[in-house]
């Protein structure tokens, strides 16, 4: 299962995508000089939706988690 752990203002959020993927979401989003939101999952076991603004000047980190099946 592809898995992207994402650490933004020291909370960890998770995506069903690549980081690569999220990484090209990203770079959309910062392009445009406009800050954006991209929709993650937050949470333990109950994942709850939500959603993380991105803009310049806000360190984001991308882990590719994904279960090497």
């Amino acid at each position: 299962m592809m898995r992207t752990t994402i650490l933004y203002d020291g909370a960890e959020y998770v995506v069903a995508r690549t980081a690569a993927e999220v990484r090209a979401d990203l770079d959309e989003i910062l392009e445009t000089g406009k800050p954006g939101w991209i929709v993650v999952n937050h949470g333990r076991g109950k994942l709850q939706q939500a959603e993380i603004l991105v803009s310049s000047g806000i360190p984001i980190s991308l882990i590719d988690t994904s279960d090497s099946d």
